[in-house]
């Protein structure tokens, strides 16, 4: 059977795999001395699926389109031999594999165990003639050196095998539970130590030891099935070379309820306990992984059941104690069967229809999907139902093995090993270059290429190579936009321009439509800040293709690539053309060193509508004052000072170089100003603050340039909006001590913020105006005008502003309310004010409150009322005198207080009411029933604008219902007035409300309204049925059939209620008669024959019948005339303990329900019926 395994079936056309002799040591980092591991020669000997199998065709064509990261091939040597096992030698079906860093082993049904090297060459075929008995191989587990093999038989027996010769060496016949099959092995860290799981659902430590050269073994239970039947468990095993928990060895056990986390070395000890999902068909799933967690190796556990996955590590604390702590829980789309780990990053999970999913741990995100229906995945379900000895396991633990398949599925490493009935599947994650080769031979170039953009930073000879074969397969091909985007991202992440800006160039270049899509991807890396340089070939094709196409697109890209690819001459032209001014500026700056230019080229095209040249110079020339690039960047250190005296000399310029006859001075600084004179200034004063206008040469600088601003903005040329501006900004120099008081300087200042205006001013400009005169004055900068000259001067230029601090300064308060009110922009500040001082006696705030009170309305009506109720409720009819000429304030005011705390004359209530009903009569209905108003009064000004809601409100006040009723008939209003019928039967008498109840009915119009239903069930407690009969008989019989029918139901159930009432009443006399005769008939015990108020005898008396005694039920007795002397209570003279027990009995009195029985009075009840 060996030979068979240099045949090999291609499941899956995938030319990209490379024979093992052929890999590059440096390129895979394969050290030399090492050997080649199982995975790494299968990985090599195997092909993909897909080209002549017809078992997995369909999975080929199904998947082949969207896979990448998972490769899934046969075993076709191991395949091959089993099958031929089990016809030849009678074998039987496989039924369990497992694998090591050498071997796979391979059990079959009828007892067979096949182990294969690494090369798939059958190594030895073992059969036990001793276990024919003992039916088939129902688990598998070698040692961690590959040297040990434990089988174990699905009849309960276990055997050890030599895994080099293939000879059993120790036989376990009895070391589990008596009449279970084996359904788990496993080895620990430790190659004397193993475990063992049966369908009794107990786990045993199996010790293995060697004495005087005898092997021998010992079994101990660690779990027994009575506490739980444990499903599956996984003990963490650590490589010789990772000693991670020190002499600690875990075992994870899942039963069908919990997860358990032991440790059985060097004590039994549990560390975690926590409950499953609690689903019957399913069984749980375990799985350990070494994960690194920073510069840190720790144990991962990825446990679940069902459709929800659990991540828990284990972690060292002081003293080496181990603790486990959860990390993650996940709930999934399907319903789990299998789990894996493939590398520390990647979970492979099997949902019940045999769907392989590879998912990444740390983002739990679906990487691939692989479907494994067409394998014929193996499951150990008679090995759970113990078949083989004839049952005899829990039915829970027979229904959630219906779909058990922990030994079908073994994994090692980055691959997994699945036992097909007919083959041995492989499953493994392909690496980096491998998945390269794959995408690439598959024609995939998007998705290769940007896997190696991804991680191939520093792989520099596989990412080359994947750029060649594209260059290749582009020339022969063509290329479409996905490869194409894929492949110059992947050239800018690595660097690659060489390649970008030359043969990727050169082969697209052809086709202008794939070309003009290159250009729009080299375009968005610049913007991006990913592409920084280009061949100047490509550069100056880019620049001509967005000079047509985007100019503005083209003024970023020149922004941001490197100037040295550029050709100066081509761009500085097509700038000038396109007016690209910030292009422009950066190159002429950067390249040549001119930061004069950029003024003197454009300062002619500068006008009030050009607002991106101007901003654009503005900005420009503020960051060169700062000694900062433009438009970013910085100058060098050693040309700040050169290149600010050279701005600001050109500022100053007189004229300029080709200036004309008729040119003013000037002339940058005037146009920089013309276009926007506030940011202009603001550029200045933040230069001002440099340390070049700093110390005494500075203060000259200063002086300067501020003369020359105000020479340069004046009337006509500037308007007196900038006028002001610059008066403001000057003020504000001034004030802060940058600049000198010069005499002449602060008359124009103040002349030009004193001046009246042609035009009204922005509220921004006569802020700022009104502030920098403020600033002055509190600066003390005006000692050359008097106060009365300053507040002319501000009454006449309507700055009440400053006014107002002139007055305070002259302590003429009494004017400063004036200032307020005459103040079109600060009136509504007034309130404020008046509430801060309206206590100061000295500003007579509450006399010109009164003098001012209908101004003060007109500009805020509700603040003025505020005011009113806190400060001045006595004066509120006063108040509304004066408002009596202008209806409108008065309607407002009263709006605000006709509802406060304050008591008003009925005569300003009523004046109220009647502008309700003219400015808005919706509110009138509810203002009259707060009964602010006489009735009368209140009755004719309803009455006078038709307000028939309120009027019939009124009537009703006034008792006369029904004329309320009668009105609202008359308007239609029949809602109303069945509202006035409701209320009116609660103040009327029987005969009045039936008398209002049937003008109701009887109006023609109030069944339009209301449904004859509601009426009647509203009607019925105040009218007699024969009158509601009588009302309706021009109705037909379907229009009264409701009530009549809700008539004779309310009848039987009124009888029904009062039938269930007597029996109550009964039962309750019967019950209270009962439980007293009970409690007189019991005996009570005397604690003397002694009266305990006379002390004497109780007998002596009782010879005389007029005399009684009375007991109580604490035993003490009296006599009774002693106790009538007392205050006649019935509690115990003695303890106060009320009577249970008495001679003496009073009259019963009836109770409530007795006398009310005796005049019931029965008519029917119709709510609910109608």
């Amino acid at each position: 059977m060996g030979s068979e395994t240099d045949s090999i079936v291609i499941e899956d056309s995938d030319d990209s795999l490379l024979d093992f002799k052929e890999l590059n040591d440096l390129e895979y980092d394969i050290p030399p001395v090492v050997p080649p591991s199982l995975e790494s020669v299968l990985w090599d000997m195997e092909s993909e699926e897909g080209s002549d199998s017809t078992s997995l065709h369909s999975l080929h064509s199904l998947t082949q389109k969207f896979r990448s990261m998972l490769y899934h091939g046969i075993l076709q040597g191991i395949s091959s031999q089993v099958v031929s096992a089990g016809e030849r030698v009678g074998a039987g079906l496989p039924t369990v594999i497992t694998n090591s860093s050498k071997f796979v082993a391979v059990g079959t049904s009828h007892g067979f165990v096949l182990a294969f090297d690494s090369e798939q060459k059958l190594c030895w075929c073992c059969h036990d003639l001793t276990t024919t008995d003992q039916g088939a191989i129902s688990a598998l587990a070698f040692n961690l050196d590959s040297t040990r093999l434990l089988v174990g038989y699905e009849r309960g027996y276990i055997s050890m095998i030599d895994a080099i010769s293939g000879d059993v060496i120790r036989r376990l016949p009895d070391a589990h539970a008596p009449q279970s099959a084996v359904l788990h092995l496993r080895f620990t860290s430790l190659n004397s130590l193993g475990l063992s799981g049966d369908s009794a659902g107990c786990v045993f430590s199996l010790t293995f030891n060697r004495r005087l050269g005898v092997r021998t073994w010992d079994s101990k239970c660690l779990f027994s099935g009575a506490r739980g039947e444990v499903c599956i468990f996984e003990p963490l095993v650590q490589g010789h070379d990772i000693q991670i928990l020190g002499p600690n060895v875990l075992v994870a056990m899942a039963t069908l309820s919990k997860i358990i986390v032991v440790s059985i070395k060097p004590r039994l000890k549990i560390l975690f306990t926590q409950q499953l999902p609690r689903v019957a068909t399913t069984l749980p799933v375990i799985a350990w992984q070494i994960v690194s967690v920073g510069k840190v190796l720790q144990p991962v556990l990825a446990w679940g059941r069902n459709t929800e996955l659990n991540y828990t590590r284990v972690i060292t604390g002081i003293n080496s104690k181990l603790r486990l702590s959860p990390l993650r829980t996940v709930r999934l789309s399907y319903t789990l069967c299998a789990l894996h780990w493939l590398g520390p990053r990647h979970i492979a999970t099997l949902d019940t229809s045999e769907n392989l999913r590879l998912i990444e741990v740390r983002t739990q995100r679906e990487l691939e999907l692989l479907e494994l229906t067409s394998a014929g995945l193996v499951y150990s379900s008679a090995h759970f139902k113990a078949l083989a000895l004839g049952g005899g396991v829990s039915e829970a633990f027979a229904l959630a093995g219906e779909r058990a398949c922990y030994n079908s599925i073994s994994s090692r490493g980055d691959q997994l090993l699945v036992l097909g009935t007919k083959a041995v599947h492989l499953v493994k994650l392909r690496t980096w270059p491998e998945r390269l080769t794959y995408l690439s031979e598959q024609g995939r170039w998007a998705e290769a290429l940007n896997l190696a953009a991804d991680e191939g930073i520093n792989r520099e000879k596989g990412t080359t190579m994947l750029l060649e074969k594209f260059l290749l397969s582009l020339n022969q091909n063509g290329v479409d936009r996905d490869s194409l985007t894929a492949a110059v991202n992947c050239c800018v992440k690595l660097n690659k321009i060489d390649i970008l800006c030359n043969d990727l160039w050169e082969a697209i270049s052809a086709d202008q439509y794939t070309l003009e899509w290159y250009y729009t991807l080299l375009t968005d890396h610049i913007c991006n800040g990913a592409l920084y340089f280009l061949n100047p070939s490509v550069a100056q094709a880019l620049v001509t293709h967005l000079e047509h196409k985007n100019p503005m697109l083209l003024e970023n890209v020149l922004l941001s690539v490197d100037l040295s690819c550029l050709d100066l001459n081509q761009v500085l032209k097509i700038c000038r053309i396109k007016n690209l001014y910030e292009a422009w500026i950066h190159i002429t700056t950067k390249t040549m060193g001119d930061y004069i230019s950029p003024l003197t080229e454009f300062i002619m095209e500068l006008t009030p509508d050009n607002h991106r040249l101007g901003n654009t110079l503005l900005v420009y020339v503020s960051a060169c004052l700062a000694g900062l690039g433009y438009p970013h960047g910085k100058i060098p250190e050693r040309d700040v000072p050169r290149i600010k005296h050279d701005i600001l000399r050109c500022l100053e310029t007189v004229h300029s170089i080709n200036s004309m006859e008729n040119e003013q001075s000037y002339p940058y600084l005037r146009a920089l100003l013309k276009y926007n004179t506030r940011e202009c200034l603001n550029v200045v004063e933040l230069a001002f603050k440099e340390i070049e206008f700093c110390g005494e040469m500075g203060l000259l600088q200063r002086q300067r340039l501020v003369q020359i601003l105000l020479q340069i903005v004046t009337p006509p040329e500037f308007d007196d909006s900038q006028v002001i501006i610059l008066a403001c900004f000057v003020s504000r120099l001034v004030t802060s001590n940058n600049l000198n008081a010069e005499e002449g300087i602060l008359d124009t200042v103040i002349k030009s913020l004193t001046d009246m205006v042609g035009k009204p001013l922005s509220l921004r400009d006569h802020m700022e105006r009104e502030q920098a005169w403020i600033d002055l004055l509190n600066a003390d900068k005006l000692k050359h005008l008097s106060l009365e000259q300053l507040l002319k001067m501000a009454l006449e230029s309507k700055c009440y502003k400053v006014a107002e601090n002139v007055y305070e300064k002259q302590k003429v308060f009494a004017s400063i309310l004036d200032c307020y009110l005459k103040d079109k922009v600060r009136h509504t500040e007034v309130f404020g004010y008046i509430l801060k001082h309206i206590d100061d006696s000295e500003r007579c705030i509450r006399q010109q409150f009164v003098v001012h009170f209908k101004t003060l309305v007109s500009i805020d009506s509700k603040k003025t009322a505020e005011v009113v109720i806190e400060h001045f409720p006595q004066l509120a009819e006063e108040f509304c005198e004066i408002l009596e000429s202008d209806p409108d304030l008065l309607f407002k005011f009263l709006s605000e207080i006709v509802y406060s705390d304050i008591k008003l004359s009925p005569r300003i209530t009523e004046e109220f009411l009647r502008l309700l009903c003219v400015k808005n009569p919706s509110l009138v209905y509810s203002y009259v029933k707060l009964n602010l108003c006489r009735v009368e009064e209140a009755l004719k000004i309803t009455q006078q604008y038709n307000m028939h809601a309120s009027t019939a409100f009124l009537l009703e006040q006034s008792g006369d219902f029904q004329g309320a009723l009668s009105l609202l008939l008359k308007n239609n209003m029949t809602d109303a007035a069945l509202d006035v019928c409701i209320r009116g039967s609660e103040h009327l008498d029987a005969k009045g409300a039936q008398q209002v109840w049937l003008q109701l009915l009887k109006h023609p119009a109030t069944l339009e309204g209301i449904s004859m239903r509601e009426l009647l069930h509203s009607a019925a407690p105040h009218v007699s049925p024969s009158q509601l009969l009588e009302l309706v008989t021009d109705a037909s019989l379907g229009d009264i059939k409701v009530l009549i029918r809700g008539m004779l139901a309310d009848c039987q159930h009124d009888m029904q209620m009062l039938n269930t009432t007597l029996k109550l009443v009964g039962y309750d006399l019967h019950h209270g008669l009962a439980k007293s005769l009970c409690l007189h008939g019991k005996g009570v015990s005397v604690q003397s024959v002694l009266c305990n108020l006379c002390q004497k005898p109780i007998n002596s008396v009782l010879e005389n019948d007029e005399e009684t005694a009375a007991i109580w039920g604490c035993g003490h007795s009296f006599h009774t005339s002693c106790v009538s002397a007392l205050d006649g209570s019935l509690n115990c003279p003695q303890c106060r303990v009320s009577a249970t027990h008495s001679l003496k009995s009073k009259p019963s009195t009836p109770s409530r329900r007795e006398r009310v029985s005796d005049n019931i009075r029965l008519r029917p009840d119709l709510e609910g019926h109608f």
